[in-house]
Order: C-alpha cells, then structure tokens, then sequence
C-alpha cells in the first residue's frame, strides 16, 4: 500500500513539474517575443567593360559587355540624359539594347540593374558613353548638331563615306582641316592650311595641305604640326592632290604653275600656264576638282589682250598632259565653282548663274544652264546634282537643265559634297546629309 500511495505521488509531482515548465515555457514566449530575423541582401557589383560600338544611329542595336550583370530583363533600365532604351536581352556578361533618339550626339548614359552597384571601365572619345546618330534616311534630308559651329568660310570638302568627312575653313590664325570619323558627332583638326584651304586625304587618314608656306604632310590621325615636304615654291597652292600611297601626287599654284612627285618628296616643274610671266597679263587659279593623279581639273581666271575671261588648267588622262582652255563667249566674268562626277562629265559655274557641262573630261564644253545665282554644286553622275543658294539646297536630275528645291535649312549653308551615295552639306551649326 505505501508503494502505490509512494508511486502515485512521484507520477503526481511529474506532472506537476511538467505543467510548470510549460507554463514558464509560454510566460516566456509571451514576455520576450522573437522577431524573424530578416533575409540577408547580397549586394553585387557589376562592370561595365566595352560597347559593341561606340557609336550608332537610333534604333540600332547595340551590346554592352561586362561582368556580373542580370539574366533577367525586368532587372535592367538604360537611359540616355532620361530618354529610355528598349533592352532585348541580358546575360550576367552581354547586355543588348536598342539606340533611342536623342537630342545630343553624346547624351549621359545611365545603367542600373537591381541589387548592383555598376562601374564603367570604358574609356573612348566619349568619356564612357555612347555618341548617338540620327536615324538616317534614303527619302529625305536629315540634320545633326555641327559641333565646330563656324560662321567663317568653308573652302573644301572631301567626302569618304557617311561617317568620314573632311572640311577646310577658315579659323584662328589662317584655316585649318578638320575631320570627323563618327559620322559628325566629334570633329578634330586634322591639319594646317593656308588661305586656300586645299588639301587631299587619303583613305589611310593622311595626306598633304597647302600652308602657304609649302606643302605640309599630315600624319595618320592628322595633326596641326606643319611638317613640310619639298616644295619649289613658297606660292600658294590651290589644288592638292596625293595617291593613297603618299608618293605619286600633284600640286597647283595660283599662277598656274603644275609640280608633281613620284616619290612623295622630290617635286618637279611639269606645266606652266603663265599666269604670272613677264609679258603676259595676270591671271590666276583659285579653285580645284581632283579625281585622281590625272584627272585634275583647275579653274580661275587668265587675262587676253585686256578682258578676264573663266579659265580651266586641266588633264584629263594619262597621256595628253597638261591643257588649258578659257570661255571665250564668258568675257569678264568669275569662274565661281567645278565639279566632275566621274573622269568624263564635268560642270563649270561661271558667275554663280551659269553652268557649262563636258562630256569628255573638259576638251569641250556647252552651256547648259542660266539662272539662280548657286554658290556650291556637286554632281553624282552626268545627270543628278546639288547646288546651293543661300539656306536652299537645289537638285538637277537631267544634267543641270533644270533645278527644283530640294532642301530649306533655317541657315545659310557653306558647302556640300558627295561621295558613296551619301551627300553632306554645312552650315553655321547644321551637319546636313542625304542618304542615296
């Protein structure tokens, strides 16, 4: 009997000390509640390393390469100066976007990925960003900003292709060259001219300018530095020209005096139009058209017995050497602008109002025109052209007979040129192009 009473009682105080224990187990909890500690964030750190391309036109699709990125696109925004891009897919190292419209040629780009602190490693011409085209077109003209914005003349340009492009104008000190490989969005002086402003690239990006003191050899890449190559005189060259392999060229004087080279440095007296001669009465060239070493195209003006008549120093092959003819039925008159759309057909304004076209590389010529008072032209082939007046842009597509307006600017414009189905014209703050 005592051990069953002594049994009950220890099952008794058991229990009793287990409701205890969970009573100060809930005490507890109700005392001091617990807070789920929060998840920990990881915040990573990507890296920009380069672009696809530096630079492009709207809409066109571009990559960002890098480290670290997000697969998911949702994760990803890219703005340039607050203009978004359309993202088309993301990798943790390629970002692909697509160009938005933007009103500078180099807006702030801005990348931010979700739970990623970014640095940029890219160093180009644009201090890590990307320079950013208009859209271009084949239908109409389009405009960019003209980032030297010079109000002064533009003597030449040469144009490469629809992102190469070379202007001479006048600027401190004389005038200088300069070019851009971008397509407009940056420009950089290439080199020094003299009141001529003639100069000749060559595909590889270098070339010779005229200084007014000789001939300056402009290294690749360009450069303000006048190196200076022989030169028989220190006469002011109005027409320059130099093969891509910077040996075989040909230069002008504006006495009409023609030297060339076949090794790019030892010049030889060739031709001699005597515009400047004892005995002769005075004359002089003033403007060029180059297609290549033997197909050169020189213009000003030579005086016969007593009248100023438009003059062309020329050749126009290989073989028959330098020529020369005046516009006899043009007396008194200023030889203003020429263009040769290939090695036969040619155009020559006289007088801003006339225009006299050759068949046969400049042997003969027929006036083919009379009216608007143009200042620039530029041809594509024996029947489509360009010229200019004032802030209007003029097309031809029957070899001159005719103009129609083509293009209005909101300022005058200083030149045009042509090359490889793509037209550039300047103005005061415009890059003007015309995609064909």
């Amino acid at each position: 009997m005592y051990k069953i009473i002594k049994m009950k009682k220890t099952v008794l105080l058991a229990a009793v000390l287990q409701l205890f224990m969970v009573l100060g187990s809930c005490s507890s909890d109700s005392d001091s509640p617990s807070t789920p500690e929060p998840p920990i964030v990881v915040i990573k750190a990507a890296k920009v390393t380069s672009f696809s391309k530096n630079f492009g036109e709207a809409g066109e699709t571009i990559t960002i390469y890098g480290e670290n990125f997000s697969d998911k696109i949702t994760d990803i925004k890219i703005a340039f100066d607050g203009v978004s891009a359309t993202v088309v897919s993301s990798t943790a190292t390629e970002i692909v976007f697509k160009l938005p419209s933007t009103e500078k040629l180099v807006p702030q780009l801005s990348l931010t990925i979700e739970n990623r602190t970014i640095t940029n490693e890219v160093k180009n011409a644009y201090q890590g960003n990307i320079g950013v085209l208009p859209k271009s077109s084949t239908t109409d003209w389009f405009t960019m900003d003209n980032v030297l914005k010079n109000e002064n003349k533009v003597y030449s340009v040469q144009v490469v292709s629809d992102k190469i492009m070379y202007y001479s104008m006048a600027d401190y000190g004389g005038s200088g060259v300069y070019r851009t490989l971008d397509g407009g969005i940056t420009f950089v002086e290439w080199g020094r001219t003299g009141f001529s402003g003639a100069f000749s690239a060559t595909k590889n990006d270098e070339g010779w300018a005229d200084t007014a003191f000789g001939i300056q050899k402009v290294p690749v890449g360009g450069s303000p530095k006048m190196d200076f190559i022989s030169a028989t005189t220190k006469d002011i060259y109005y027409s320059v020209y130099v093969d891509d392999d910077m040996k075989k060229g040909t230069i002008i004087t504006s006495y009409g005096d023609v030297y060339s080279t076949a090794d790019g440095v030892e010049f030889s007296q060739v031709y001699d139009a005597h515009l400047s001669d004892k005995g002769f009465e005075p004359g002089s060239i003033t403007k060029s058209d180059e297609i290549d070493n033997d197909h050169i195209w020189a213009i000003g003006m030579k005086k016969v017995e007593n009248i100023y008549y438009p003059f062309i120093l020329f050749k126009n092959n290989e073989t028959d050497g330098w020529k020369e003819h005046y516009f006899a039925s043009e007396p008194n008159t200023i030889a203003a602008e020429v263009s040769f759309a290939d090695k036969a057909n040619g155009y020559f304004l006289i007088n801003n109002s006339t225009i006299y076209k050759t068949t046969d590389g400049g042997d003969t010529w027929t006036k083919i025109y009379s009216g608007e008072k143009f200042t620039k032209l530029v041809f594509k082939d024996a029947n489509t052209g360009w010229a200019v007046l004032e802030n209007k842009i003029y097309k031809t597509v029957d070899g001159a007979k005719t103009w129609t307006l083509d293009y209005t600017n909101t300022q005058a414009i200083k030149s045009i040129g042509y090359k490889n189905n793509i037209v550039w014209a300047i103005s005061i703050d415009k890059i003007i192009k015309r995609y064909l």
